[in-house]
């Protein structure tokens, strides 16, 4: 079955360039991955790269561990041109849980403070708030926000309704993890310095998928991952902090990054540890692994080669594809907001009239799902190593399994 119609914005010639877009990334021929969402498949190129640096390490641990440092720095570096934010401001982490529990933990907390977050945040971060309740005394606020939210407007709405005189902290997806909303992190960053709160923001599906301008977003604290959508290698991420906000975090871990005379500004206003930057100092927790941050600077490289437009470009039409074709089965619920300017390459639905949904099996398909309330939530993610076939593919299967 293919669904595509003449409405479809392809040439040839385009299609030719995806395909080699394609053969560039590591998964199996026979696979059909959409579930870039939860963890992306590394070009060859990066993958090399990381494989590269582990080789040289070895050779000499010690004094090839030095000379990797400055490798992760050039990684930190190119991340930071690709997000527009000073590397100075931005700490490697492992991912946005653990960049989230860095600010969570990491903050000064008096009783009876506010944490004001959405009700559609990650499992792991809802467990994080749910300590800081415990530990600190602090009181978390949900914004209530309708899965199927018609405007930024709502969002904003839905956020302003929960302010207090004692709400510090305004907490946010960039992105839904379950439905592929794109928040209006921009305005909300302002209504929270209208209200005099600080704003963190769980990015994990931003970099890569859309384009990131840290500069322009003005926010406090921004948690990303880039072993998703970026396609980096697995277990990296990233902290960035405002320059104003550096002071208010300490070490979540104390290890060689931390000083007992406390950091200090330069005579550039720079927030300095040890002689480094302080956000340098609060990821220095020992011994860690170099390759996969050195290579996270390989990724971006291979991105900014295709360009971030034309990557948010491909990723909507396949979805907006992929959402066509659903729509026609009858039976297949669109949770994702529809405007342009709430969505991406994450389309999740609701699909009802399976008794079990395994696509993996029979179809070699990976995509999420699970069941809800007699229907299942599926989450599909159409990003550049995927094409039209994967999506007819997809649709295929389901009508069989279901038909089945």
């Amino acid at each position: 079955m293919n669904l595509r119609g003449a409405n479809w914005p392809t040439s040839t010639d385009e299609e030719d360039y995806w395909q080699k877009i394609r053969t560039s990334y590591m998964v199996a021929d026979d696979e059909v991955y959409l579930n870039t969402g939860s963890v992306g498949v590394q070009p060859r190129c990066v993958f090399e790269k990381m494989i590269s640096i582990l080789k040289d390490v070895e050779r000499s641990p010690i004094r090839n561990r030095a000379k990797f440092s400055d490798a992760v720095d050039e990684g930190r570096r190119r991340l930071g041109g690709f997000i527009n934010a000073p590397p100075e401001d931005i700490t490697f982490t492992c991912n946005v849980t653990v960049s989230i529990n860095m600010i969570i933990n990491g903050l000064n907390w008096r009783p009876g403070d506010e944490i004001l977050a959405s009700n559609h945040e990650y499992g792991a971060i809802d467990h994080c708030l749910h300590q800081a309740e415990r530990r600190y005394g602090v009181v978390v606020k949900r914004a209530s926000i309708p899965p199927t939210a018609g405007s930024p407007e709502a969002i904003l709405d839905a956020f302003e309704t929960e302010f207090t005189l004692r709400t510090r902290l305004v907490l946010c997806s960039h992105i839904f993890t379950r439905t592929g909303l794109i928040a209006p992190i921009g305005a909300l960053a302002r209504l929270a310095r209208q209200r005099g709160a600080l704003i963190a923001v769980d990015g994990a599906h931003a970099p890569g998928m859309i384009p990131l301008d840290l500069a322009t977003l003005e926010c406090d604290f921004y948690g990303g991952n880039c072993h998703k959508w970026l396609c980096a290698p697995k277990g990296t991420g990233f902290l960035y902090v405002s320059p104003r906000a550096q002071e208010l975090l300490n070490h979540v871990i104390v290890s060689w990054g931390y000083s007992r005379e406390g950091p200090k500004r330069d005579g550039d206003g720079m927030l300095r540890i040890n002689g480094r930057p302080f956000m340098w100092g609060i990821e220095n927790w020992g011994t860690r692994d170099q390759a996969v941050f050195a290579a996270v600077g390989a990724a971006v490289d291979f991105q900014e080669e295709v360009g971030k437009r034309r990557i948010l470009r491909r990723g909507r039409t396949l979805a907006a594809y992929l959402r066509e074709g659903m729509e026609a089965t009858g039976w297949a619920r669109l949770l994702t907001p529809s405007r342009v300017d709430m969505s991406g390459s994450i389309s999740a639905f609701h699909v009802s009239g399976f008794e079990n949904l395994d696509l993996y099996t029979q179809y070699r398909i990976t995509v999420p799902s699970e069941r809800i309330d007699g229907a299942h939530w599926l989450r599909v993610s159409t990003h550049i190593c995927n094409g039209f076939d994967h999506v007819d593919r997809l649709i295929e299967a389901l009508h069989e399994q279901r038909n089945g």
